[in-house]
């Protein structure tokens, strides 16, 4: 029986592409088509350890290596040697290390008749013009079909991968996100739910304005500051792994909060696992990075029964465009942000609005959908 043999590129990142391989390994096996895969992992790498703990070892092929370049080299080798009905999935391999192998892999790949298929999340551009230039070349060599998951990738990832087969929205496991569940407040938001405050979440990895998919996360200070000066209790919560030395772009983030006044109204917290508990607590999600690929913070949150203010460009706005296209906002434009956050606290709509949003997220982003689309895709189901 063939079977979809998925590489990760990336085994320790903790983010949506690891979430969405998860989900869709859930959804195969709603499918019931779960004997049609199987995912190559790095051995102790985190992505193991969270499979695991999902209850998805079973489906791991275990690579030891010792480096990320390594664990790669390994995989595409251990693909080699199996059948070639069964097709290669390459996860979001657009890091910089991975692309030497995959110019001396293409080769022998293209040879071999498999077909090859590259899941973009993301929009494999950086500031650099050599490293782009590089992924040009390794993805010509290559020739892979794609997947994307917004039509907002797919506009950029065409110039790298021209053969372009489908978008598929990412999934979302309602049975963990959802606006029935109730649960205690976690530990860190009850002190702020105490306090009076309404919880402005955004979950987001924190990194710096100079990279190309700027999360924006400057913009939500001036949010904050509008909204106190309006008068209005809210309190940010930003939920995100941040990988810079010292957390420099965390201590730049409080720096700027301190200077507007705003500093006993912002946290920043590290990534956690049932992130669903902080989005059943919150009042309004803010999200406004203006390139942002597409955007799970705003399926979950909707799913959570949470409005999302998210910007009105990228993978946030494509999706916000169609579930709820009122809460769309400039990214660059933080008052207009605040104004719809009040906006959304203080009329009736917004009931109306979060429930044919809810039912656009559950048409267009069930597990079943995913897999289908996949297995329809990479040709294991007709």
């Amino acid at each position: 029986m063939p079977k979809l043999l998925i590489v990760p590129g990336a085994c320790d990142a903790l983010g949506g592409t690891l979430v969405s391989l998860s989900l869709a390994i859930q959804g195969f096996e709603q499918c019931e088509m779960q004997e049609a895969l199987k995912v190559l992992v790095q051995k102790g790498s985190k992505m193991e350890h969270y499979l695991e703990e999902a209850g998805q070892g079973a489906y791991l092929q275990l690579i030891s290596a010792s480096d990320k370049q390594q664990y790669f080299q390994r995989a595409i080798d251990w693909v080699h040697q199996q059948p070639i009905e069964s097709p290669l999935l390459l996860d979001n391999c657009v890091y910089r290390p991975l692309l030497p192998i995959l110019i001396t892999s293409s080769v022998r790949l293209r040879r071999s008749n498999r077909p090859i298929y590259h899941f973009c999340h993301d929009l494999a551009v950086t500031n650099g013009n050599l490293k782009n230039l590089l992924r040009k070349f390794a993805f010509t060599c290559l020739a892979p079909q794609a997947i994307c998951n917004s039509h907002f990738t797919v506009q950029y990832i065409r110039r790298l991968m021209p053969d372009v087969r489908g978008v598929l929205y990412q999934p979302v496991d309602f049975k963990r996100f959802n606006s029935t569940s109730k649960v205690s407040p976690p530990a860190p938001l009850q002190p702020i739910l105490a306090s009076g405050a309404k919880i402005i979440l955004t979950p987001s990895r924190i990194n710096h304005a100079s990279t190309f998919n700027d999360k924006n996360l400057r913009a939500l200070i001036p949010v904050l500051a509008e909204l106190k000066a309006k008068g209005y209790n809210y309190h940010g919560v930003i939920i995100g792994e941040d990988l810079s030395s010292n957390k420099i772009n965390t201590q730049e983030l409080l720096l700027k909060a301190d200077i507007a006044r705003v500093s006993d109204r912002l946290t920043v917290l590290s990534p956690v696992f049932e992130i669903e508990n902080y989005y059943k607590h919150a009042d309004v999600v803010v999200t406004l990075a203006p390139r942002e690929p597409f955007g799970r913070v705003v399926v979950e949150a909707i799913a959570c029964g949470v409005p999302v203010v998210g910007s009105c460009t990228g993978g946030i706005g494509e999706i916000l465009n169609q579930a709820a296209p009122k809460w769309q906002v400039d990214p660059e434009e933080p008052i207009q942000a605040a104004k719809k956050i009040i906006e959304l606290e203080n009329t009736l709509e917004t009931e109306k609005e979060l429930s044919q949003a809810q039912a656009w997220v559950e048409e267009k982003c069930s597990l079943i959908e995913y897999a289908q689309k996949m297995a329809e895709i990479t040709g294991l189901k007709p």
